[in-house]
């Protein structure tokens, strides 16, 4: 009888060590799931990083370039409108002035009078 008792409870207990240690399985998988989902994760947010990285650095480069170039464009019809205006002016000025004097030396110029310019 005492046998059978010292039976049992090795049975027991091995049994008991074997649940144990299938708990501890259950629980390393579930580690090594949750290791393997972790690194996954990681993977995953690094490419996003790297990707939201690259598409930022783009936009930049392009924004630079698209201001850089309306402001050369800018620049240049300022240029060519400043230049338009001061030959206009110019122009008219030059006009005022060839009337002027036509207007001041016509009566000098006449082919009545005798003498020119006096």
């Amino acid at each position: 009888m005492i046998a059978a008792t010292y039976v049992l409870v090795v049975v027991a207990a091995v049994t008991v060590i074997a649940i144990i240690a299938v708990i501890v399985t259950v629980i390393s998988v579930i580690a090594v799931i949750v290791t393997v989902v972790a690194a996954i994760v990681t993977v995953v947010a690094v490419i996003t990083v790297i990707t939201v990285i690259a598409v930022i650095t783009v936009i930049a480069v392009v924004t630079v370039i698209a201001v850089v170039a309306v402001s050369v464009i800018v620049t240049i019809t300022i240029a060519v409108a400043v230049a338009v205006a001061v030959a206009i002016v110019i122009s008219v000025i030059g006009i005022i002035v060839a009337v002027v004097i036509i207007i001041v030396c016509h009566g000098k110029i006449s082919p009545y009078r005798y003498h020119l310019f006096y």
